[in-house]
C-alpha cells in the first residue's frame, strides 16, 4: 500500500519538526476517507487537541486541518485507473518544532497528511498472541496517539514473526488492555465485555461506537478488569479501529476460540456500520 505526504508548509529543512524527529513530540489522528469525512471526524478533532495541549504543541484548529484533508484528497493523484479509488486511509499528524534541548518548549507546530489508497480487501479474521511486554496502565500517554509508536511496532512484529495477525497487551496487573492498533471486545451470553480505560488502553473513538451499538440493541456492556484466562466460550471476540472497523478475532493465543453461534455479533455489527455511514 502506498503512502503519500503532503504538508501545510513545504519543509525547508530538518528544523521545521526539530522536536518531532528528536523527542517523538509529535501526535495523530488515523481514519477512513470513503468519499468524505468521517462521521465522528469532530470527535478525531477533540482528541487530537486533548493531545496538543498534554504535550504542549499549538493545535491549528479543526476548520485549518478539515481544509487541509480536503484539499489533498481533492487534489490527490492516483494512480488508479480514471484517477478514481473510493476508499482512503488519511492520517492527520501534528509536528513539532522548537528548541533543541529535550525539556525546552514547542514554538511551532506543522501539519503533515499522509494517504493512502486502500483498494486491497482486508484479513476481516484474526488471530492474536498475548504481549511479550506489558503496558503500563498507570501510563498517562496511553490516553493518545502520539508518533512514539514503537511497542506497538515490536510486539506487532513478534506476533507476525509467531504466526499470528497481532498481539494483545496485558498489563502490570496481569490484565487485558487492548491490541497493537485497536480496542478488544468479546461477547459471553448476553453480554459484551472489554476492558475498562483505567487499565491502559486507548478511549478509541471505534470502540466509543461500538458500545453505542451495543446499547442500541439493548446489549450490556462491562468495562471491566479481566484476565486473559477469564475469556472463555466466547460467541465472538473483536477488535475496533477508526480505519477497519470490525475485525473479528478467530483464535487467541491458541487457547480460545469463538463459538461463531452468530447470536449477538451481526447486530453489533450492523449497527456499528450504519453509525458509522460505511456502505
Amino acid at each position: 500500500m502506498k503512502e503519500f505526504l503532503y504538508f501545510d508548509k513545504e519543509p525547508t529543512s530538518s528544523t521545521h519538526f526539530n522536536r518531532s524527529l528528536m523527542f517523538g513530540e509529535s501526535v495523530f489522528e488515523t481514519f477512513r476517507y470513503k468519499q468524505k469525512l468521517p462521521v465522528f471526524f469532530s470527535d478525531h478533532m477533540r482528541r487530537l487537541e486533548s493531545s496538543c495541549n498534554f504535550m504542549g504543541i499549538n493545535f491549528p484548529g479543526d476548520f485549518y486541518i478539515e481544509s487541509l484533508v480536503e484539499k489533498f484528497v481533492k487534489n490527490h493523484e492516483s494512480e488508479h485507473i480514471n484517477n478514481i479509488i473510493k476508499d482512503l486511509i488519511v492520517k492527520v499528524l501534528i509536528f513539532s518544532s522548537g528548541g533543541s534541548s529535550y525539556g525546552d518548549l514547542s514554538e511551532k507546530s506543522s501539519v503533515c497528511i499522509s494517504i493512502k489508497e486502500d483498494d486491497v480487501k482486508s484479513n476481516h479474521e484474526y488471530s492474536l498472541c498475548l504481549s511479550k511486554n506489558i503496558k503500563a496502565s498507570f501510563d498517562p500517554l496511553n490516553l493518545h496517539k502520539t508518533s512514539n509508536y514503537f511497542m506497538s511496532v515490536y510486539e506487532k512484529r513478534i506476533a507476525t514473526n509467531r504466526g499470528y495477525d497481532d498481539a494483545l497487551f496485558i498489563n502490570e496487573k496481569n490484565l487485558v488492555v487492548e491490541t497493537t492498533a485497536g480496542n478488544f471486545f468479546w461477547i459471553k451470553g448476553k453480554n459484551v465485555f472489554t476492558p475498562s480505560l483505567k487499565n491502559g488502553p486507548l478511549p478509541g473513538i471505534a470502540r466509543n461506537i461500538a458500545i453505542r451499538a451495543c446499547k442500541s440493541n439493548k446489549i450490556k456492556v462491562y468495562e471491566g478488569d479481566y484476565e486473559p484466562g477469564s475469556i472463555i466460550f466466547p460467541e465472538a471476540m473483536f477488535i475496533t479501529n477508526a480505519v477497519r472497523g470490525i475485525i473479528e478475532v478467530t483464535n487467541l493465543n491458541n487457547t480460545t476460540k469463538p463459538t461463531r453461534t452468530n447470536k449477538l455479533f451481526p447486530k453489533i455489527k450492523e449497527t456499528f456500520y450504519s453509525l458509522l455511514e460505511w456502505r
